[in-house]
């Protein structure tokens, strides 16, 4: 199906060999064109790569920052915890320890008020049996007193 191509002409007449020439500076200025666009859309692809590239890297860093600021507030957070368990646990000792004193406290004054109570009650007591005692005797000396007072008078 392919047709022979004719032999061009050795000598062209002039008005044609001018369009030839104007057809060949066309196509030169549009392969240049085409060059120069090529370049463009590389050097462009190329910048956009490099852009991408930067905010690639760009975002790493950030999420590796924004890591270890985290890293760094748990790890805070876990020292002040720890801080807060040691302080509830002093607080939690030196209230025992307070307790412990005053029930040492309570039962010290209670052994104290305790032995008041017994030395109170045997000095009661004393004081009951020498009341009692001077009673009996203060009975005593009336009945000897009535005796000698009715011999005395007779009766």
């Amino acid at each position: 199906m392919d047709s022979p191509s004719p032999a061009l002409p050795t000598v062209l007449p002039p008005d044609h060999a001018a369009e030839l020439l104007e057809s060949q500076r066309q196509n030169r200025q549009l392969t240049e064109t085409i060059v120069a666009l090529r370049t463009s859309l590389e050097e462009t692809d190329a910048g956009r790569q490099a852009a991408v590239q930067a905010a690639v890297a760009a975002s790493a860093d950030e999420v590796r920052l924004l890591r270890a600021a985290v890293s760094a507030l748990r790890d805070e957070l876990q020292a002040l915890q720890a801080a807060k368990d040691a302080a509830v646990q002093a607080a939690v000792a030196a209230g025992t320890d307070e307790a412990r004193q005053l029930h040492a406290t309570i039962q010290a004054l209670r052994d104290q008020l305790e032995r008041e109570m017994a030395a109170h009650q045997d000095a009661l007591a004393a004081e009951r049996r020498a009341h009692a005692d001077e009673a009996r005797q203060l009975h005593e000396t009336i009945a000897a007193l009535r005796v000698a007072l009715e011999s005395k008078h007779g009766r």
